[in-house]
């Protein structure tokens, strides 16, 4: 099944986050240190906040899970998907400055997730 962001974005989201937008609820993640709870956004919520963000995200990231006002998203990356967290606060200064990679690839974050 097609998400509705994949269509606007004209991109594909991989099968296993996928299944992660759809079977967990919320996940706990170390981000700089810290246990942080983020809240998995379902498909339709993953539009919502990519909406919200659009000039700040442009066609690269798909944010799939949000903690507080910062977001777990996909970062497409020269036919590399990686895993960032996005501060929001930071990409009002600067998009640099707004992401954190937290993993290389996504498969990486699907071994540490499972």
């Amino acid at each position: 099944m097609k998400y509705a962001i994949e269509k606007v974005l004209n991109t594909i989201i991989p099968e296993e986050i996928k299944i992660i937008i759809e079977t967990n609820k919320e996940m706990n993640l170390i981000v700089d240190g810290e246990m942080n709870n983020f809240i998995v956004l379902s498909p339709d919520e993953m539009l919502e906040a990519y909406n919200e963000q659009r000039d700040l995200f442009d066609y690269s990231i798909i944010p799939f899970a949000f903690f507080e006002d910062d977001y777990l998203c996909l970062y497409y990356k020269n036919h590399n998907i990686s895993i960032i967290y996005w501060s929001t606060e930071r990409a009002i200064e600067s998009k640099k400055l707004a992401m954190f990679e937290l993993y290389s690839s996504y498969d990486d974050f699907i071994k540490n997730v499972s």
